[in-house]
């Protein structure tokens, strides 16, 4: 069983009749004024962060900004979250106080508050999970691509997994490091976004993976030209250098946090008016799955992206 499949077998084991549940970035949930958006994410040393070239600052800050994403990627706005952490003997004193005092800071530079949580001592490993509450007037969904809609996305992708690849062969590049362990969340342009796209998503996982999700919940199937895909010539460079596989990193490599999104032809003539940066990769056609030309040939990342139960 993969990821996928769980999530489609939790889907129908537990049915959430207050909204949408299970299977999108974050909860829908009807309010009065709108609707509101839930989300939570686990972060587990040596799982998604490594305490060898992590610093209590850049959990912190990492930790709001991964569930941030999954609120920008509904085109919602975050408001108050909750903690849940443990943490091991060597992490408590000064630098649980510096994990704190960071996210102080992120609290004030996002405009969010911590509502609650729990914490505990932690046998050996250090991790944390936040639940983020926001609001949106129009969430976008993932099953709302349509045939013909052309498919964008925000930014770079594949700069986080070549950080992250870059650490571990003891090569430290400030600029890919940081893009790896400090993500920034496109809450800005993912509220512009909502009132144009049909379907978005953030990558987490990897863009392929992705955006087969987006793919397999409107069941449709996307298209892409690789050398549409935004790669700079220095990521170009460094991948040769450093014998990394640079297609590998942009298609499957994930914690880029970009925003991908499918959006009308008409629609996306009216987005550019607005001035918000994004690159069209590809389009969606009817049928099933993710195919990547490059040149017009058909290439497949070795991997997909990211899956917990692979």
């Amino acid at each position: 069983m993969d990821e996928n499949s769980f999530v489609k077998y939790l889907k129908s084991e537990f049915p959430f009749t207050d909204g949408t549940g299970i299977g999108d970035d974050t909860s829908i949930i009807k309010i009065e004024n709108g609707f509101q958006l839930i989300t939570k994410d686990i972060l587990i040393e040596d799982v998604h962060f490594d305490l060898s070239y992590f610093t209590p600052e850049e959990i912190a800050a990492r930790a709001l900004a991964v569930n941030l994403s999954d609120i920008a990627a509904m085109g919602g706005k975050p408001e108050y979250f909750f903690l849940g952490i443990g943490f091991p003997e060597n992490f408590k004193g000064e630098k649980l106080d510096r994990f704190f005092k960071e996210l102080k800071k992120g609290c004030e530079k996002w405009n969010i508050k911590l509502a609650g949580g729990d914490m505990s001592s932690s046998p050996d490993k250090f991790f944390l999970s936040i639940t983020m509450v926001g609001k949106s007037l129009n969430p976008i969904r993932r099953d709302g691509a349509k045939a013909g809609d052309l498919i964008g996305i925000s930014r770079v992708t594949g700069e986080s997994s070549l950080g992250m690849e870059l650490l571990k062969l003891g090569v430290n590049i400030p600029y890919y490091s940081g893009m790896h362990k400090v993500p920034e969340p496109e809450i800005v342009s993912g509220v512009i976004f909502s009132e144009f796209v049909n379907s978005m998503i953030d990558i987490s996982d990897g863009l392929v993976i992705d955006l087969g999700r987006i793919m397999d919940s409107s069941g449709k199937c996307a298209r892409i030209k690789y050398e549409k895909i935004p790669v700079t010539d220095e990521m170009k460079t460094i991948c040769g250098k450093y014998g990394l596989e640079e297609t590998e990193l942009v298609l499957a490599g994930g914690e880029d946090f970009s925003l991908l999104f499918t959006v009308s032809p008409e629609k996306e003539m009216e987005m550019r008016k607005t001035g918000v940066k994004y690159h069209i990769i590809g389009d969606v056609i009817d049928g099933e799955g993710v195919c990547v030309k490059h040149q017009g040939k058909l290439i497949e990342p070795k991997r997909k992206g990211f899956d917990h139960f692979e």
